[in-house]
């Protein structure tokens, strides 16, 4: 064995092969970080879409030609709920810390944590908590 170590011709292959292996594992983390981030991105365009959605459906339009407008907060933080439970799958975690609704000027701002699972998660790891806060707003008086 220690002939084999000391030869100087069996170090290509050796060397050859880790190299190999560290390719392949840096390959592996580059494709898993890329779908992490694409969780995070299709999670976080439900919730901003949800939030915009919510705003512009609960708009009061009787003020609208007077250049006044008002939100109907209860029904957008309602409505808010209503299309994240319809548009986001169960893969996804979502805790809502707080919703903020002004009725005038109309805008809406959601904070709260998203969780959703990577590929580790066969190896009990556990999964992915991140951050959010989205924001909608109307100022459209036409």
């Amino acid at each position: 064995m220690m002939e084999f170590l000391k030869d100087k011709r069996g170090s290509v292959p050796v060397m050859t092969t880790g190299f190999v292996f560290l390719l392949l594992v840096m390959t592996f983390l580059t494709i898993e970080m890329g779908s992490t981030y694409e969780n995070y991105d299709y999670c976080l365009d439900v919730l901003q879409r949800s939030c915009n959605s919510a705003v512009e459906a609960n708009m009061d339009d009787r003020y609208r030609a007077d250049k006044v407008l008002i939100l109907d907060t209860a029904g957008a933080e309602t409505d808010f709920y209503r299309f994240i439970a319809s548009d986001l799958s169960d893969r996804y975690d979502i805790v809502v810390e707080s919703v903020s609704c002004s009725a005038s000027p109309p805008s809406m701002t959601v904070t709260g944590r998203m969780t959703f699972d990577t590929i580790f998660a066969q190896y009990d790891w556990d999964d992915l908590t991140v951050d959010f806060t989205v924001k909608a707003s109307n100022y459209d008086l036409d």
